[in-house]
């Protein structure tokens, strides 16, 4: 863990809000110079705890499905392991791969244009690896939100939600917008004329293309990936199925998390537990207090839940290819 201070923490937190705001923008919400911030952002990246600044893109929107995939793992090695991690990853459409401590070993994102993209490499796993796969729980995510890190700065409540994946409806983009998207999707503070210069057209063009897929949802915002060991943080995912429930009793719940400070994903999963939500923590003991509030507040709702900590992200890719 490396001790941060509070501007240091500011800078974060504006950081994962909106990671392509500008450095003067940054630093009048800081109260610092822009040479200040500028130092201070290129001291925290070569300390490794931003490790890079995406575009978050809507890939309902650009027509694919997001399939998650649990597995659990059996009769391997670790060299076994190490073989079935690297398949994974070598997957073009597996865009998010973790190794996981609890129900399952590996989780991941897949993204396709079609079914079929997901059966071929279904049979392949199970052509491959079937013998060392004891369980496998494939559903189709139908929403996601992020939220920003409002616990960085102790804040009590977090009051942002940007939903980023939703069920497929594409909507019509050219190759220029295409090519616009995936120069943002892993440097979301690339230069409007850098992008200019690549795509051989105008920084007004540029501009205003970038304004239109923000206006269209295609963009949903900016944010930066940190290694949150290096900030003292693990990562969990708790899955709570429930019973009884209302429109009102979910709606409820959804606010609750939706304004927690430390939950930073909310998932709807089609085939999936009532509420997958996902929450940064510095340790289990705090994690266990976010779960009794919950319990506490939504006892009469809450049939039983379980947990899994997200201790390795091996693969993360920020625009399907």
């Amino acid at each position: 863990m490396i001790k941060l201070d509070l501007k240091d923490n500011k800078i974060l937190y504006e950081l994962d809000t909106n990671s392509r705001q500008s450095y003067h923008e940054i630093a009048k919400k800081v109260e610092l110079s822009k040479d200040s911030i500028i130092y201070r952002i290129n001291k925290l990246q070569e300390l490794g705890i931003i490790k890079r600044f995406h575009t978050v893109i809507d890939v309902g929107k650009l027509g694919f499905i997001s399939f998650r995939l649990y597995l659990k793992l059996q009769n391997t090695t670790p060299e076994k392991e190490k073989e079935i991690i690297k398949f994974l990853e070598n997957q073009k459409i597996v865009t998010w791969l973790v190794s996981i401590d609890g129900k399952y070993d590996l989780g991941m994102w897949v993204l396709t244009k079609s079914v079929k993209e997901m059966s071929d490499l279904w049979k392949e796993l199970l052509r491959k690896y079937l013998n060392y796969i004891d369980k496998r729980w494939l559903t189709i995510f139908t929403k996601v939100s992020y939220f920003p890190r409002a616990y960085i700065l102790n804040k009590n409540k977090n009051l942002s939600e940007y939903v980023f994946v939703t069920e497929p409806n594409k909507i019509k983009l050219d190759e220029i917008d295409i090519e616009i998207l995936r120069l943002l999707a892993s440097n979301a503070r690339i230069p409007v004329l850098n992008i200019a210069k690549k795509l051989n057209i105008t920084p007004k063009t540029v501009s205003s293309r970038i304004k239109l897929l923000e206006k269209k949802e295609v963009i949903i915002g900016y944010r930066t990936m940190f290694d949150l060991e290096k900030l003292g943080y693990q990562y969990f995912k708790v899955h709570f199925n429930l019973h009884n429930l209302t429109k009102d009793k979910e709606e409820k719940f959804r606010s609750f998390i939706k304004q927690h400070p430390n939950i930073i994903y909310d998932n709807k999963v089609l085939g999936g537990d009532d509420i997958e939500i996902e929450i940064q923590v510095k340790t289990l003991e705090d994690l266990r207090k976010i779960i009794n509030n919950i319990k506490k507040e939504f006892s009469d709702i809450i049939k039983d839940y379980n947990y899994m900590l997200f201790y390795k992200e091996h693969k993360y890719v920020f625009f399907p290819i």
